[in-house]
């Protein structure tokens, strides 16, 4: 458990329920008192006689007499011992003294998460290394089929290594859930009910926000909403009250990066990493800590990082992702696509982007906030057109037959062409468009709808296509993403959208909520502010 080099006031050591010179168990001696929270308190000890400096975890007096917290911090000690692991703070020992449990963790010395965040001392490179280590000790727990639930900047602690760099170590498994374990559910439900408060509300996931059982997946979306703070500087989902934190993460979408912090740049993969990991459903989610793990380092070199803040214009409304230059790189993809399968779609994609001697061709532009677009009534404006009519470039053939059939991928490396080929093809929205019409088929509603925007900045005749409008209008009935997508059709369609939308309301007779966000995006389009 975390140690520093402060020591505790002396009001503070008066009033905590053990104090210097105390004995547990007859062989630990009490020396202060390092921090504590609603449920217990934790010690700097000694450990007689090899006078081994150890971390006690105790419950407060005043819970000793409530059965299920005791089993639950005897679960917690069961759990814990089964967690070796260099990520994970380690347990020592466990015993009873009196009626007093108690934990025996190993001593850390330096810094907590929360407190590198308030000093200001992270960066891009620091939050990805960080969020690196806290996913293989959570890789590790999840494979024993243990979640955390309670990730949150407290309970990450960084100690400097033998190498001089500060590692991670994943503290407070109090919350800890054997995922497998009969019963847990209701044990849960029994402390609920005493008033005992699970997750903290700025990391909490939305099943916990609604107070339905969380798995390893509630670890990734915490994870998700640290690493967007580690990343911007605060957190996606404030407010001032618990309620409206609790709101955010039930319906909000995340916030976009930049829209943030406007100096920093973020690689299109890490954005898709951070919307998958912190989607509302956790079927949306990475499924536990090795398959986030993985995705994390499949990112490309450098995935964020920072410009000076004088090259940032105020009124810029687009984000350029172009990463630092790096080296060729030459990789071997391979594709499904289902009945239509095409053999060797990888290879003939990454011939036609990148052939045989030219360098990776950089991303095109993400656009991060509002795009701005002429008004619907501007003269001039190009009509919509069908991107999909006439020739289709072969490369995108595949791809495009996914989309005619309805296909949904299950892994990101069926579509991982496409991505290189939105890259290749700079100037062309149709391999955005694929991408956002494959994510609406997965459920990747955000990532869709970010492509969305994206094809129309390039260019504004795409607004014809054919399914780009109705899926707008589908993703605008959903509690979920509705504002984000009836904010893309306002700017993308205008008026022209009316049809569309009269469309979506008829089709959602009886459906009372998601029928009256059409009506109100009908009557916004119908009378623009």
């Amino acid at each position: 458990m975390p140690s520093t080099d402060r020591s505790q006031p002396d009001a503070e050591v008066e009033s905590s329920e053990l104090v210097p010179g105390d004995l547990l168990d007859g062989k630990y001696r009490i020396e202060g008192l390092l921090g504590g929270g609603g449920i217990g308190a934790v010690y700097r000890a000694v450990q007689l006689p090899l006078e081994r400096p150890v971390a006690i975890k105790v419950l407060h007096d005043d819970l000793l007499t409530m059965k299920e917290l005791r089993a639950r911090f005897e679960r917690e000690a069961r759990v814990l011992s089964a967690l070796t692991h260099p990520h994970v703070v380690s347990i020592s020992d466990y015993g009873i003294d009196g009626d007093r449990p108690f934990l025996v963790m190993e001593l850390l010395e330096g810094r907590t998460l929360e407190e590198v965040l308030r000093k200001g001392d992270m960066t891009p490179q620091l939050a990805l290394d960080v969020t690196r280590e806290i996913l293989e000790g959570l890789a590790f727990a999840h494979e024993k089929g243990v979640a955390h639930r309670d990730l949150k900047p407290a309970n990450v602690f960084l100690l400097r290594g033998r190498d001089e760099n500060e590692h991670v170590k994943l503290l407070d498994f109090g919350l800890a859930r054997v995922v497998s374990t009969k019963g847990a559910e209701d044990d849960e439900v029994t402390l609920t009910k005493r008033g005992v408060v699970f997750g903290t509300p700025a990391y909490m996931s939305p099943e916990q926000a609604a107070g339905t059982p969380a798995d390893e997946r509630s670890d990734i979306y915490s994870l998700g909403i640290l690493l967007f703070e580690m990343l911007a500087g605060r957190r996606p989902f404030v407010g001032e009250t618990r309620a409206e934190v609790l709101r955010g993460h039930l319906a909000d979408p995340l916030p976009r990066l930049a829209s943030v912090r406007p100096e920093l740049r973020a690689h299109e993969d890490l954005v898709e990493l951070l919307d998958i990991a912190t989607a509302k459903s956790p079927s949306d989610r990475y499924a536990d800590g090795s398959a986030m793990l993985a995705a994390l380092e499949a990112l490309p070199d450098d995935p964020a990082w920072l410009v000076d803040p004088a090259e940032v214009s105020v009124a810029a409304t687009q984000v350029s992702i172009k990463p630092p230059p790096v080296e060729r790189s030459r990789v071997g993809v391979g594709v499904a696509v289902g009945a239509g399968a095409v053999a060797a779609i990888g290879a003939l994609a990454l011939a036609f982007v990148w052939g045989s001697d030219e360098p990776r061709p950089t991303p095109p532009p993400v656009v991060e906030e509002a795009v701005e677009v002429p008004e619907n009534s501007t003269p001039g404006r190009p009509a919509a057109r069908d991107p999909w009519e006439g020739d289709i470039p072969e490369p995108l053939l595949p791809f495009h037959a996914m989309v005619e059939d309805d296909y949904v991928f299950q892994e990101r490396r069926e579509i991982q062409p496409l991505y290189a080929l939105a890259r290749a093809m700079p100037d062309d929205p149709r391999p955005l468009l694929l991408l956002a019409h494959l994510f609406v088929g997965r459920g990747w509603y955000t990532l869709a709808i970010e492509r969305y925007e994206r094809a129309y900045a390039l260019d504004e005749t795409v607004r014809g296509d054919p399914r780009m409008l109705r899926f707008l209008v589908r993703l605008a009935s959903r509690d979920s993403v509705g504002d984000l997508a009836a904010a893309a059709i306002e700017r993308i369609y205008g008026p022209e959208a009316l049809t569309a939308v009269q469309t979506g309301i008829d089709d959602l007779s009886g459906q009372a909520l998601p029928q009256l966000r059409l009506v109100q995006l009908r009557d916004r389009l119908r009378d623009p502010p």
